[in-house]
This record gives C-alpha cells, structure tokens and sequence, in this order.
C-alpha cells in the first residue's frame, strides 16, 4: 500500500531512477578510508580539490542575495546537464546512489568469495542468473504464459476462445496474492497497527499504481505521462507476450483506461490527511455489508489468509474501495482481466539488453528491488568506516542537544509548556540507525529461500512465493522493524510509527559530501542538515500527531495546535508563489517537507556554532575550518554547501511529473525557501531587508 507507506516512512528527497548508463569503477569507491589519509600533502591536495569543485559549481557573478541557488549552483547545468533520459536527473542523491551501485557491482560481479554468508551466495546466484537471461530466450515467453496459465487466461492472448463465465476477478486476485504476494487492484497486507504499534493487524485497501499519485492520472498537465506509459504497456505486450500490435494497443488503452477509473479513488497527496484520517477500524462483517457481492471481503480474506482469520481489521481508504465497487460493475470482464494478468507478469519481465555492460545495470537494479537489505548489508561489510559513523553520531547528539534547548526556550513559547514536555519526552525517545541490518539473521529469514544461477523466472516465482508465505507467519508474530525495500538504501527516512529515524549506507560514502579533512561546516551544512530534517519530521503536522512510542495519538493542546496551523499556512503560500516549469508550484494543505526543511537548516546551523564555540573554548585550531582559494567564512561555506547539496537538474520533459508526484518541491526552492525565512542566513551574506533572500515577512515553525 504505497499512500500507507507515504503516512509512516517520511523520507527525504526525490530521486528518479531512471539509467541504463553502464556502471564503471570510480577512485572514489576504492579509495582508502579517510583515517589512513594522514599526510599533510594528500590532505592539502584533498582540500584545494574540494574547494575547486565548490568553487566550479558556483556563478560568482550572481548576487547572493537576489538568489542564493544560481549563486552556488549556477554552473551545475554546465557540468552536469540532465539531457537524456539515461540521464533523466542529476543532483547529489543521484550521485551516491551510482557510488554505491559502483560498490553493489563489485560485489555482485566477484564470485563467491570465503567471507560470503550462505544468503550472499543466493543474492549473487540471483544477479548471475539475471545476466544470463538469454540462455532462456527461447522459452521465456513460454515461461510467462505458463505464469498466466496457472490462475486462467489473458484475453488478449487467446481472443475469442476466452470464457467469460470462466473468470472471477476476486477469486483470481486472491490466488495471485496468495500464491506470489503480488496484491492487484485492491490490497492486503499485515503491518504495525499504527495506534499500538505492538501488535500487527490487518490492512485492506488499493492496491500500489505505478503512475503513483492522483495526480498523474486526472490531471490535463500530465496526461503526456499517461500517453508515454500506455505505449509502454503496449510495447511489453508486444515485446514480451507476442501479442499482435494492433490487439497490443488496443488491450493497452483500456488497461489505461481502467487504471485511471481506479485512480479516482486515491488520496490526493496534496490533502496532507494523517493516517487516521484514511484508516477505519472495522470488522470483516461490515466491509462485507457495504461491498458484496461487488466485492466480497470475506472470500477474498479467507483465499489469502484462512477461513478461520475473523479479527478485526483496518479498512484503508475508504474511498478507493467504494470507486471500486462502481467500476468493477461497469467494467468489461475481458478489460479486468486483461489488467491484471498484465500486472501479474511485471515482476516477470526483464529485458535482454544488447551490451554486457547495460544488462548488468538493469540486473543490479533488480537483485537491490529483491534482496535490498542484504545488499545494503554486504556493502556494510565490505566498505565500512567507523569514522564516518563517528561523524553521524556526533551531529546526532549536537542536533538533539540544540533541539531540546530550543523547545525549552521563550523561542517557542508559542507551544504550551505541557506540550512542550511531551515534545522533549519524544524527542529523547528518538532513535538513529544506520541501515547495515547487522543485527539481522538472513541465514535463518531466508532459509527456506531456493535460488540458482541460471534460470531468471524461475528465481523471481521462488523469491515471491516466499514473500508470500511471510504473511501468514507476520499475523502470529509481533511487528518488526518496518522494511520500505530501495527507499531505505539510497535516503534518510523517519520511520514516525517507530519513532526512528533511519540513515542509508549510500550516506556513509566519504569525499563526496563531508570527511575529516573537511571543514566541519561541510559536515553540519549536509550531513547536518539531512538528519535535523528526519527530526523535524517528528514534529511537523503529521509527526505531531505520533507520541515517543510512535502511537497515534494527538498530544497537543487545543491552542498550540491552533497556532501550529496558522504558521503551517504561511509556508503554504510562501512556496505556491514560486514557478517551477512555468506554473506555479500546487497549492497544498500538507507542509510537512517543507516544515522538516526550513526546521532542519536551524537546527545544523546552531547545532555547528555549538560544535565550533565549543573547539574556541578547548583551544582547537580552527584553521581549517575555511577552504583555502575560497575567500568565505566558515559560516558562508556552511551556507554555500548547503545550496549545493541541492543543486540539480530534471529533465524539461520529467518536470511536470516530479510536482505530480513528489511530496518536495524541486530543490531550487528547498534552498531558496528555508534560507530566505532564515535570518542568521542574511546577516553572513549581508542582504538587505526587502531582497528575495531577505524578505520582510518570514515563515517559521521551529
């Protein structure tokens, strides 16, 4: 359920993964940790070779003050331009997640080694079989059909021989989940209850679309997306069916079609609603009552989890499944079915790149979507640190310091003291984890799991039958750390039902953010920056709602709440006053990114002048807290890095999609927006009351 996994995982930025650009080997991903670094000379070459790529990004001829982002980032464009799809955006996250794919390749591509755990083994049995798929050419379309043939027959495929009175769609939905964990249409699955997140509970409501978000289905300003994808969807039937190409577009636009009716009963994001909100607390009686025979919920629960299952259970979004309900009357039998066999092969289809090279990118990118966490885990292993930890763990405890000063102080006195108290409970309940799962036994999780190194499909129908068998075993279990896959690999999140925030292995990369040899401004200015936004996150108006056991449950006083709302609205139109593309950027009722941003830049920036008034105190020479050829301050630099952590470019042709479907707005105004609010900002730059980077009027929360 992918809006439930938006209301709980909070994460950081938006990334399209969009590449087919082969993975070669970068001296950054075998260079030695920086604690082995230790001579003067190779610090001081690191340092001028740091300061030249700041130095080459920035467009000194800006003024800073009219707009900070062309002034730090106003050659990005230059250097690194998104000017093709394989290069659909460029910015930072981007960058370490092709690091960090560098390492995964490395690893995949070496064999079996003595150190390799027995789960190791199958992950790269995996990857092997994956690049070897054109040995199985010749019967992999068969073997896809043999997949259909299991739960009945495509129309598309054998045409008018297709019996009608033959097919159920919830009987053939349920079967397919059941049997390969794949929900399609509408959705069961067995999470943390979010309003005692000690025990599990079942969840039913809409199934994930690919196109993600309302938006992108209804709207006229996206319609050129829906375009591109039905041909995709043609193009797949076509290439991987063998369906004729007039029967492929014709399958296609109504697979669309039906797929843009289901849309209609999503959540718009743009609403900003709380997991309660969306949720409802039922019984299997009463979903019975509202939606058989269109939709039987209690036929559909006893094929995938038992007859004897008659717990209560969650309903989520309400209104999908009354959208549902409509359209499956109206809906042509063949229409549904076609929709979901197709949705049945997805996780099947893989193509057979022309080159080596470009096949081994598409099967990295699939062994991470399978085997995400014991990929991050072997990465740990391999590539760890400890001084990057150290590093992590020094801004935590400064930001968590800084915060708790700040919720104690007349600066918020705006927040009830009891509030206040209850803020600071949660806030020293908050945990930080590095995502290496160290603590993880994938020996015994994956016991049962049987892969080989040659046949693809085969492997694919082994790793989902045994993600299926997961959910019977998670109802009789406690609930366990939340798993979100790739999120998790390449993004800081807070996990708000845990009350945790998680850090990626991707951030443990040293050199392209912040190292020792470093000003420290660096490291607050970026590393800083990102966690302080995953705390924030605790307390925007979402994560407000969670206490320190991550509970649903509303602490806040009538009036605080009442305040927080009316400061909430001036972010919103702040940042609808901005153009992106042309357009304004959409009107939202949610803030909660935008609240984590302006929050977070506070909270590092405060959290480094503590870090640096406390090195004046003990006598730590400060020299290198500035870079040398870059006649800025400390202060400045910590400003400009921050910039450039967002400097970026999106393809012309992917940026109505990035406001469609990303809960950020683009990072030019991630820079833009929390500086100009931010006054301690203007005073290093010396801009005048009145200039964009100066305005009278500022928003501000935390």
């Amino acid at each position: 359920m992918n809006t439930y996994f938006q209301a709980i995982v909070i994460v950081f930025t938006f990334v399209t993964r969009i590449t087919t650009t082969p993975i070669t080997t970068n001296k950054l991903d075998v260079i030695q940790p920086v604690d082995q670094l230790n001579s003067s000379y190779v610090r001081d070459i690191m340092r001028l070779s740091k300061a030249a790529e700041i130095h080459n990004y920035m467009n000194g001829s800006i003024d800073p003050c009219d707009n900070f982002y062309n002034f730090a980032c106003g050659n990005w464009l230059k250097i690194n331009p998104a000017n093709s799809i394989q290069h659909a955006t460029t910015g930072f996250f981007e960058s370490i997640t092709l690091a960090l794919n560098r390492k995964v390749a490395l690893v995949l591509k070496s064999g079996v080694q003595d150190s390799d755990t027995e789960t190791d083994i199958k992950v790269k049995k995996f990857y092997e079989s994956c690049t070897n798929i054109a040995q199985i050419q010749s019967v992999y379309r068969a073997k896809l059909k043999e997949i259909i043939a299991e739960f009945g027959e495509m129309p598309a495929l054998v045409g008018d021989k297709w019996q009608e009175q033959n097919f159920n769609w919830l009987e053939t939905v349920g079967k397919i989940s059941l049997k390969y964990g794949k929900d399609i249409i509408i959705s069961i699955d067995v999470l943390a209850d979010y309003a005692k997140n000690t025990e599990n509970r079942v969840y039913i409501g809409p199934s994930d679309l690919p196109l993600e978000s309302r938006s992108m289905y209804l709207d006229n300003v996206t319609k050129i997306y829906r375009e591109g994808y039905k041909m995709t969807i043609a193009d797949k039937l076509k290439r991987y069916l063998g369906i004729n190409e007039q029967v492929a577009k014709e399958t296609a636009a109504d697979i669309m079609d039906f797929e843009i009716s289901l849309a209609r009963g999503m959540i718009d994001d743009k609403l900003g609603l709380d997991l309660d909100e969306m949720t409802q607390l039922t019984t299997i009686d009463n979903m019975q009552k509202k939606y058989a025979p269109d939709i039987d919920i209690r036929r559909l629960l006893d094929i995938r989890l038992g007859s004897d299952f008659n717990e209560t259970i969650y309903e989520f979004v309400p209104e999908y499944q009354d959208n549902l309900k409509n359209i499956i009357i109206r809906t042509p039998k063949r229409v549904v079915a076609n929709y979901i066999f197709y949705y049945l092969l997805s996780d099947f289809q893989l193509k057979n790149a022309k080159t080596r090279a470009s096949q081994e990118v598409l099967c990295i990118a699939e062994t991470k979507s399978h085997f995400a966490k014991v990929m991050d885990n072997m990465i740990y292993r391999k590539y760890n640190t400890k001084t990057t930890e150290m590093d992590i763990e020094l801004v935590w405890n400064k930001l968590k310091s800084i915060y708790r000063s700040k919720l104690r102080s007349r600066e918020l006195n705006w927040i009830d003291l009891d509030t206040r108290k209850s803020a600071i409970e949660k806030l020293d309940a908050m945990k930080l984890e590095i995502n290496s799962y160290t603590k993880d036994d994938f020996t015994k999780e994956f016991a049962n799991l049987t892969i080989n190194g040659e046949d693809y499909v085969e492997n694919v129908k082994s790793i989902l039958s045994w993600g299926a068998s997961q959910l019977l075993t998670k109802l009789h279990e406690p609930p366990k750390s939340l798993e979100a896959g790739e999120i998790l690999s390449y993004t800081p999140a807070n996990i708000i039902i845990e009350n945790t925030i998680k850090v990626p292995i991707s951030l443990l990369q040293p050199y392209y953010l912040w190292a020792a040899v470093y000003p420290n401004a660096l490291k607050f200015a970026t590393l800083g920056t990102l966690v302080g936004h995953e705390m924030v996150h605790g307390f925007d108006d979402s994560g407000r709602k969670y206490d320190k056991d991550g509970n649903s449950r509303d602490w806040w006083d009538e009036l605080s709440t009442k305040t927080f709302v009316e400061k909430t609205k001036c972010f919103s139109k702040q940042y609808s006053k901005y153009i992106y593309g042309g357009r304004n950027l959409p009107k939202s009722t949610a803030q909660s990114e935008n609240i984590a941003d302006n929050g977070g830049i506070r909270l590092a920036y405060e959290a480094y002048l503590n870090w640096y008034e406390d090195a004046v105190r003990s006598g730590q020479d400060l020299v290198f807290e500035t870079l040398p050829t870059l006649n800025y301050t400390s202060k400045q630099l910590f400003f400009i890095t921050y910039a450039q952590l967002w400097c970026s470019d999106t393809h012309p042709r992917l940026r109505d999609l990035q406001t469609s479907v990303d809960s950020h707005v683009p990072s030019m105004f991630r820079v833009i927006g929390p500086l100009s609010n931010f006054l301690e900002f203007s005073k290093e730059f010396n801009c005048e009351v009145g200039t964009q980077m100066n305005p009278l009027r500022k928003c501000a929360i935390y």
